[in-house]
């Protein structure tokens, strides 16, 4: 196979070409005859015979962080079959049968135990007092598949039966962590490991922070758990009275007690003892430990530089951060088993992400930074024909598979296309910005891990402006608003869209100028929202996260007064839910299609500055689609449904999702993805309902 690769090269290959090959040497020229054995050293040759091309054969490589600079500039990377790899190879040899006392009685005689000290690894400290991450601790690979923490209960949350004291978080006097009962008897077998460390995992307050804890004191006697150190917020939940509603989920993580299903680890911070049950018998080369936490691949201020076809994994940090430069290519890559976000776009302008594979990553697949906010200038980056799953596996929320500068800066001008996202725990895309186009995407099976967001969610701006959804389909993600323009955001718009079974369809949640027409939404819980959320939390001159933002932008001047007049009047009336128009959206099935905020107790509408016309309902048996079944939603020539609203003929439903091109030769099947199928266990957030019990308070 190796030297069938280089034939396959040496079609194509370019007057300076270099060659890596798993026998190769780095002594050797490089060349296909004597190729080199790593591509570090072939960077290093191509820096001098520019631009150069470096053909990596069919392998895996051990590889240290890589990083290209200006000077490798118009590097080409091709690859078949390859993989970077940055794990640490654990010899069978070194695990042994453990007999700890602390191991289940079904677990023994099947966990081993690995002396991680000889292997002189970096990242085996405890664990921080609070984190939301991974931790910064290594994780484990087994023939080629990230292996989980030993947890319980194994799958899903037990509940608190009752808050002690939430705990104090501010940095004054008073700071001090909280205390809870539990049920049951489980945590008492956990007393002895307190003082190695121990740590819950939960939604303390909300559903979208989760937040791991280390544990003070667990009594067995009075059924209680004290925390080390507060978390955000304090314990109990947000929505269930001043002590929480004794529904809060959490587990615990990383305890040898707790190994008791294949697959299933933990490490002992105070031994630096690792525990597993391995999955299969152990060969040489069956196990990898994660501990490198910077980049594979850096690139800071290169341009014109390709990646393509290469397998990266293994590490504990990102696969490739892109700094600065112009027109970079990432396509036809993998991105798998590592601790941080697949790619990171920062700055720069032109680069493309396109036909590769993300999955099992800790963090996101894709985060995307660039353009001149301030002349809106933009970014030109492209996120296109991705397969996106199993994200956030260690980062439960606000690791999405695509991130438009959600969080930290403001992008401006990405396109996102075609991509495939499915299985994360919370949203799809979150973005924020302007002028981003988000079109032909399909996404389902999120927010299988929390709550109150949306498939495709953004929030709290009232300069993030332009961006367009179109034409993308939402579909089996009960827990998620399809489209949420969250607390105060505004002027998106949100079109020919196709949405079935999520929580709501668009929700506008007190926004302004947002415009939701010609979208298709079936068999939802709830259609259509609009609601007046500003006036009860002040979205005015007092909100100082929107002044700020405002502030930022010249929003007076061109090009901002030409592009978005109509956040000259942003201050005219802030904490209405101004300019909105909600018109010609088709709700089929929908059992309630309009959810809007009705007039106050002084009778004024609250929603009499937004417009909401020409919105059709029918019930399911009239629609006529294609082939529901089959998640077809065309709707048949002549049907009611199209006679009613024409402009559906228009949704391009071919052409959503994942195209067939050089690099994506086959389509995941229906089956591969599970597409029909929706696994959320917990129950739905009711994003409305619950926002109205927060205002009371």
């Amino acid at each position: 196979m190796r030297l069938f690769s280089f034939v396959l090269f040496a079609v194509t290959c370019s007057a300076a070409d270099f060659y890596v090959a798993a026998g190769g040497s780095d002594a050797n020229p490089g060349t296909q005859a004597k190729p080199f054995a790593t591509l570090t050293r072939a960077v290093t040759a191509a820096r001098t015979a520019k631009p150069a091309t470096l053909w990596i054969s069919e392998g895996s490589y051990n590889q240290s962080a890589i990083a290209l600079t200006a000077a490798d500039s118009g590097l080409t990377i091709k690859a078949v079959n390859a993989s970077l790899n940055a794990g640490t190879s654990v010899p069978a040899a070194a695990l042994h049968l453990s007999d700890d006392p602390r191991i289940d009685p079904a677990a023994k005689g099947k966990v081993y135990e690995l002396d991680t000290a000889a292997l002189a690894l970096t990242h085996t400290k405890p664990f921080p007092d609070n984190f939301a991450d991974g931790g910064g601790s290594i994780e484990l690979i087994f023939a080629g598949k990230r292996l989980p923490l030993s947890r319980w209960p194994n799958r899903g949350y037990v509940t608190m039966a009752k808050v002690l004291d939430k705990g104090n978080w501010s940095n004054s006097a008073a700071r001090h962590p909280g205390k809870f009962m539990y049920s049951g008897d489980r945590p008492a077998r956990w007393v002895s490991s307190i003082a190695g460390g121990l740590w819950l995992d939960g939604f303390w307050r909300v559903p979208w922070t989760p937040e791991k804890v280390r544990i003070a004191a667990i009594d067995p006697a009075s059924k209680t758990i004290s925390m080390a150190v507060p978390v955000n917020g304090g314990i109990g939940s947000k929505y269930g009275g001043p002590q929480g509603d004794g529904k809060e989920p959490w587990y615990a993580l990383n305890l040898v007690e707790e190994i008791d299903m294949p697959g299933e680890w933990a490490l002992d911070f105070k031994t630096r003892k690792l525990y597993l049950w391995p999955p299969a018998p152990v060969k040489d080369g069956d196990l990898l430990i994660a501990d490198q936490d910077k980049p594979l691949l850096t690139l800071n201020n290169t341009s014109s530089v390709r990646i393509e076809g290469l397998t990266l994994e293994g590490g504990l940090g990102d696969g490739i951060q892109i700094r600065g430069g112009s027109g970079n290519t990432i396509i036809g890559c993998t991105f798998r088993n590592l601790g941080g976000t697949g790619v990171i776009v920062e700055g720069g302008t032109g680069h493309t992400v396109e036909s590769s594979d993300l999955y099992n990553l800790g963090k996101g697949g894709v985060y995307v930074n660039g353009g001149d906010r301030k002349t809106l200038t933009p970014s030109g980056h492209r996120v296109v024909n991705n397969h996106l799953h199993h994200l956030g596996e260690t980062q439960k929320t606000y690791a999405p598979a695509i991130s438009l500068s959600f969080g930290r800066d403001q992008a401006v001008g990405v396109y996102v296309a075609h991509n495939l996202i499915h299985d994360l725990p919370h949203a799809a895309v979150l973005y924020s910005g302007n002028d981003h186009l988000i079109e032909l995407n399909e996404v389902h099976n999120v927010a299988l891990d929390s709550g109150d967001v949306g498939a495709f969610y953004t929030t709290n701006d009232w300069t993030s402006r332009g961006n367009v959804l179109r034409y993308n389909f939402v579909h089996h993600a009960t827990a998620a608003n399809a489209f949420y323009m969250d607390d105060g955001d505004c002027g998106d718009l949100i079109t020919g869209n196709v949405i079935y079974q999520t929580s709501y369809g668009p929700f506008i949640g007190g926004g302004h100028d947002n415009l939701v027409r010609n979208n298709l939404i079936v068999a939802n819980k709830r259609g259509l929202h609009l609601d007046s959320r500003g006036i009860t939390r002040h979205y005015d001159t007092t909100d100082k996260h929107k002044m700020a933002l405002l502030g930022a932008v010249d929003y007076q001047h061109a090009p901002w007064s030409t592009k978005y007049p109509e956040l000259l009047k942003i201050l005219e009336h802030p904490e209405m839910p101004a300019g909105n128009v909600i018109e010609d959206n088709a709700l089929v099935g929908v059992a309630e299609p309009f959810h809007f905020d009705k007039p106050g107790k002084d009778g004024v509408d609250p929603l009499r500055f937004s417009t909401i016309r020409n919105n059709v309902t029918l019930p399911l048996a009239d629609a006529q689609f294609t082939d529901a079944a089959a998640l077809d939603f065309r709707p048949k020539p002549g049907s009611p449904l199209l006679q009613k609203m024409p402009k559906l003929a228009e949704i391009p439903y071919g052409k959503i999702g994942l195209y067939v091109d050089q690099y994506r030769k086959v389509l995941p099947t229906a089956a591969e993805t599970g597409r029909l199928t929706d696994r959320r266990q917990d129950v739905a957030f009711d994003s409305d309902t619950d926002r109205k019990a927060s205002d009371k308070k």
